[in-house]
């Protein structure tokens, strides 16, 4: 976890430092989410929680290709059908929200005359928990809250992950971008739960996200 936030206060750093040929972009990224909880904690990871994900941007080139992207979102993430280590034989969903801080290192290419983009991205997402909700496996709607007393106990208050994938763009004439699909999954690695803590064990987020998005350039 130290080196996780060693390396996201250097990016952060590196974004605010001065580059050449660089152009900024403010945007929007939002989409659906399909996750699950996983590791030693988990006996049956059973199936993914459907929710959705959304992040105001800022990103930095540098060069040509090159580039850094910060930004500040809610993300909903969770597990449905899972059974836990310490209460074998029941299943329980989970829904959990996070307000997020996600930096990412970017590598732009260029197809189509500069009109057409396929940006790889790879960094890391630092979350803090806004709540959780707890349900049976074998009921709908999420009703209680997480605590002492329900399966798993109560939620540890940061997520720490690691965010990848690509985005495909279509860029205009004065900067303008327009995401038509940015395919992500991250990569959990704090544990959710304090009982898995409590018990030397693992239980983290996995969150497969497709996202579209719009960005503006600031000069």
């Amino acid at each position: 976890m130290r080196r996780a936030l060693t390396f996201a206060a250097i990016v952060a750093l590196g974004a605010a430092a001065p580059a050449t040929a660089q152009r900024s972009h403010l945007g929007l990224l939002a989409g659906p989410t399909a996750s699950t909880i996983s590791g030693s904690y988990v006996t049956d990871a059973g199936s993914r929680e459907l929710g959705f994900s959304g992040d105001a941007t800022l990103d930095r080139e540098f060069g040509s290709v090159w580039g850094i992207q910060v930004g500040l979102g809610w993300s909903q993430k969770g597990t449905d059908d899972t059974e836990l280590a310490d209460t074998p034989g029941e299943t329980w969903g989970f829904s959990t929200s996070y307000v997020e801080i996600p930096i990412a290192l970017q590598a732009k290419l260029r197809f189509a005359d500069g009109k057409l983009s396929l940006t790889p991205h790879a960094g890391i997402a630092i979350g803090a928990s806004l709540g959780c909700k707890i349900k049976p496996g074998d009921q709908f709607e999420f009703e209680d809250t997480c605590d002492e007393t329900t399966a798993g106990g109560t939620i540890q208050s940061l997520d720490l992950s690691v965010p990848f994938g690509a985005a495909f763009s279509v860029e205009f004439t004065g900067g303008s971008r327009f995401t038509i699909l940015d395919v992500g999954y991250a990569l959990g690695l704090s544990n959710v739960f304090t009982a898995a803590a409590d018990a030397g064990q693992t239980a983290r987020n996995g969150v497969l996200s497709f996202r579209f998005g719009f960005a503006m350039p600031l000069y």
